[in-house]
């Protein structure tokens, strides 16, 4: 029987290669595109493991906190800095005691204090009275902002005032005094629990430590030190982050003060400071230094364990509590370019109340005092304890992952924009400013106790927790279950409300900063928001997608067999009724056929574990031996299943079928045959089962093709949304587009081999048409209109049962995704018409004659297997 196998397929080279692609076709599919998505979800998945860390897992927040931005999964950059409080120990401590927490560590934004220094002093050598002018200059990287422009004071040098004069509002000083040109700023004073913050991310382990520097203990409580002052300890942070430079500049002015109440009365009489003012005066001195020098002073004294040094002028030892943590206020716009920035917002700004604040009428964040009245503010005495290095942390350094820690370090933004909508080259990097209701603010210089929070700020007095779970280490479904399921006991258990972090990752977004009041717009600021959830998103889309892709191929593989040997049994009819006829049992030709199936899905599976072993071998780790076995086994389980069918239906072949020429049909006409795609109409609604069979043939593939341009395109979109996804998109790409060719090279060569079948069996059909009187030229339009028809109808299926599966899988219809799907019809039609093409050429070498040539070349062979049966039968006797 293999010999006869053997002799079939030699006698019919032109079927015999269809086979051989067939084979190729099938293997390819199994071994590349199964090997390629195999290592693609390796690839994602080791990836996403090595970045499956945070700071934090889970953010536990007061009820009412969420912005706007949070309803598409995006947190705020910024959203830590402007949290005013809302949280109560007692919630606080729940937290703590829930089973699964393995860090709970709170931080309260108790609000902005003032802290002074100075480095620089002037000793005045002359008597006289003198101008000091005072310019601070802050880079923000937008612009440059006078904070104090030419802020003016003046001193009466050697002049001791008496009676009235003390209060005309000019500065006595005296010769040879040093006098302190000191620098002060608003800081965010911050207050975390000192356990939980160090397992957090190591805070005592960054603490620079000497004789006079330490971390906080247990004796570092919040102390009374007057009537209504409260002694806090501070640890400081050793980083400024202000770009900020100073200058004093001091004159003498030109006037003469010797009769000192003709002077006075002269100032008091003309307008006081703007007499002074209209005064010219000569430049004796002039300094500068910047925010950080001052701030490395107070950390100096720090270090030595020596008193800060204190302005003479300033009769109080202590400072308030002017305003509480202020948020941003977002609002969403039209994006600019919305294919690079899908998401954009806008600040909403808002006027100064009472008193104009900073001088400015109009601010980025709402005003949120303590009190109305500085007095009735809270007031604190600082206690310096240490000093801590943020850059020393043990903190998530990954860009890819990383979180907002506004404790330590101010959110990163840059400028890209101006607000003539016209780009920023090269962007500039945005830095904060003193102000605390400015748009970018730095971090909290000086971090307390929560004890001492608790008393300054009230019961409610924690802003946030960040809390990290057990056993979360590896990223897969139970690791996200525990995640979700901490965080929803975390909501019952207090009321507040939770976001997981862990997985989350960088997302481009724009924020439009409009003009304050009295000053221009400032343009737009792109800033890495953080898009919740991202890893786990992206695990769950690529492990369905790759499955999805899986399960296609083997499906289109069996369906493919399946559909190409139903057309090989009727093109083989007439062979297997000569056999019947010359005594071959219909239980012979189902062996023949499970034969058939057995050696071709043996060269199937030989070739994927060749393709697939190359996998293994050049990428180790990709895939396993077990499963190479597997797929290759799967080859030849899909030629079994595939002959099925094919082996009950050539048990209903009858012998006399041998005397048929082509095949019959009973069907009737569906439309009159007036043109040619009204006859090829006709053709393939009359040879409906063939016609059926190859559109199924032609469309499964095409519906592979189709899911895998959808998974591409899905995968794109929730890939080159966040950093760590277009890091993963980097590193997958070039196979996934390789194994995208594949895909359409498995869909244009099954489209081609079915195509090639139906017009090698029509050879006679074509002669009997020619011998009609049938011109080249509409034999030709007929079998490219044939071939369009067919590749049309097919690759409308597949697009078909693409959305069916898409819909089923991902429980959505693929609105969007239509117009792309719908252009693989293209493929079908494009690869048909090309394939058909070479029929009619071939036709104009096929003479009238070839239609009688082919039923004579048809009984010849009956004759020959007549004669080779007569003859073994007689051997056999002999």
């Amino acid at each position: 029987m293999l010999k006869f196998i053997w002799n079939s397929w030699w006698r019919n080279k032109e079927r015999f290669i269809l086979l051989m692609v067939g084979i190729l076709i099938v293997s390819t599919g199994l071994s590349y595109l199964l090997g390629v998505t195999q290592a693609n979800n390796g690839t994602v998945v080791n990836e996403l493991q090595k970045r499956w860390d945070s700071s934090y897992h889970i953010v536990v927040r007061p009820e009412g906190s969420r912005s706007v931005t949070e309803d598409l999964n995006l947190l705020e950059p910024n959203y830590m800095s402007g949290l005013e409080g809302g949280i109560t120990r007692e919630q606080y401590e729940t937290v703590q005691q829930i089973a699964d927490v393995d860090v709970a560590a709170p931080i309260a934004m108790i609000g902005s204090t003032y802290s002074s220094s100075f480095t620089q002093t002037h000793a005045f050598d002359k008597a006289g009275l003198y101008r000091l002018k005072m310019n601070t200059l802050i880079d923000t990287g937008i612009e440059k902002i006078n904070d104090f422009q030419d802020l003016k004071a003046y001193f009466w040098v050697g002049w001791m005032p008496n009676g009235d004069s003390t209060h005309i509002g000019i500065g006595p000083t005296a010769l040879y005094e040093e006098f302190p040109l000191s620098y002060g700023s608003d800081v965010m004073l911050a207050g975390i629990d000192p356990v939980a913050e160090a397992k957090l991310v190591g805070l005592d382990d960054a603490v620079q430590a000497t004789e006079f520097s330490r971390y906080f203990n247990e004796e570092d409580l919040p102390e009374p030190y007057d009537e209504d002052i409260t002694t806090i300890p501070i640890l400081m942070s050793s980083k400024d982050y202000v770009d900020a430079s100073i200058n004093y500049t001091i004159e003498e002015v030109d006037v003469d003060t010797t009769d000192q109440e003709a002077f006075i009365k002269t100032y008091l009489d003309q307008g006081k400071d703007e007499y002074l003012d209209s005064l010219k005066g000569t430049e004796v001195a002039s300094y500068d230094f910047t925010a950080q020098q001052m701030h490395d002073n107070i950390t100096k004294h720090i270090l030595e364990g020596t008193p800060q040094p204190q302005d003479p002028r300033v009769t109080v030892d202590y400072t308030w509590l002017a305003e509480k943590a202020s948020p941003l206020v977002y609002e969403g716009v039209t994006s600019p370019f919305p294919k690079r920035w899908p998401y954009s917002y806008q600040i909403k700004p808002f006027l100064a109340e009472g008193q104009v604040a900073y001088g400015q009428e109009s601010m980025y964040r709402k005003s949120n005092k303590y009190a109305e009245d500085l007095n009735d503010a809270p007031k604190v005495k600082y206690n310096y304890i240490g000093l801590f290095d943020p850059s020393k942390l043990k903190l998530s350094k990954d860009p890819l992952t990383e979180l907002p820690m506004e404790t330590y370090f101010p959110a990163s933004a840059d400028w890209v924009m101006n607000s003539k909508d016209e780009p920023v080259n090269p962007p500039t990097t945005v830095k904060p400013t003193n102000n605390p209701y400015s748009f970018l603010t730095k971090p909290p210089s000086m971090l307390t106790t929560l004890d001492a929070a608790f008393a300054i700020a009230g019961d409610k007095a924690i802003s946030a927790i960040r809390v990290n779970v057990k056993g979360v280490d590896v990223l897969n479904e139970e690791s996200e279950a525990k995640l979700q399921a901490v965080a929803k006991e975390i909501e019952d258990q207090t009321g507040l409300i939770t976001d997981v972090t862990l997985g989350s990752s960088p997302q481009y977004a724009v924020t439009y900063l409009p003009g304050l009041k009295g000053e221009s717009a400032l343009g737009w600021i792109q800033q890495p928001w953080i898009k919740l959830g991202s890893s786990i998103t992206i695990f769950q889309e690529a492990k369905l997608g790759f499955s999805g892709v899986v399960a296609s191929v083997i499906l289109v593989a069996m369906l493919y067999v399946f559909s190409s040997n139903i057309i090989m049994l009727y093109a083989r009819k007439k062979e297997f009724a000569i056999l019947l006829s010359l005594g071959w049992r219909p239980s012979q030709l189902s062996k023949l056929l499970f034969l058939e199936a057995t050696i071709l899905g043996s060269m199937v599976a030989l070739i994927s574990w060749m393709i697939l072993g190359t996998f293994l071998w050049t990428a180790a780790g990709s895939t396993s031996i077990a499963r190479i076995l597997l797929i290759g086994l799967a080859g030849l389980l899909i030629y079994w299943l595939g002959t099925l069918i094919p082996i009950r239906l050539v048990r209903r072949i009858k012998p006399y079928e041998t005397m048929q020429s082509g095949e019959v049909s009973k069907g009737r006409r569906l439309l009159r045959s007036r043109s040619s795609v009204g006859m090829s109409l006709n053709q393939l609604v009359t040879y409906w089962p063939r016609t059926t069979l190859s559109i199924l043939a032609i469309a499964l593939p095409t519906s592979l093709f189709g899911f895998f341009l959808f998974v591409t395109f899905r995968l794109q979109g929730v890939l080159y949304t966040t950093w760590i996804g277009e890091f993963v998109a980097l590193e997958v790409g070039t196979m996934h587009y390789v194994a995208m060719g594949v895909a359409l090279l498995i869909a244009m060569l099954t489209t081609t081999e079915i195509m090639w079948q139906n017009v090698s069996e029509r050879k006679p059909q074509l002669a009997v048409l020619k011998s009609l009187g049938w011109q080249n030229t509409s034999i030709r339009r007929l079998v490219l209109t044939e071939g369009a028809l067919t590749g049309f109808f097919a690759g409308l299926l597949g697009v078909t049962v693409t959305i069916i599966i898409v819909t089923i899988m991902y429980q959505k219809f693929p609105t969007s995704e239509l117009p792309f799907l719908f252009a693989t019809i293209f493929i079908p039609v494009v690869t048909g018409v090309m394939r058909t093409r070479r029929q009619p050429e071939k036709s104009r070498k096929t003479v009238p004659s070839r239609a009688r040539h082919d039923r004579d070349r048809s009984r010849r062979r009956y004759h020959q297997l007549v004669r080779l049966h007569v003859s073994r039968s007689q051997t056999g006797h002999g």
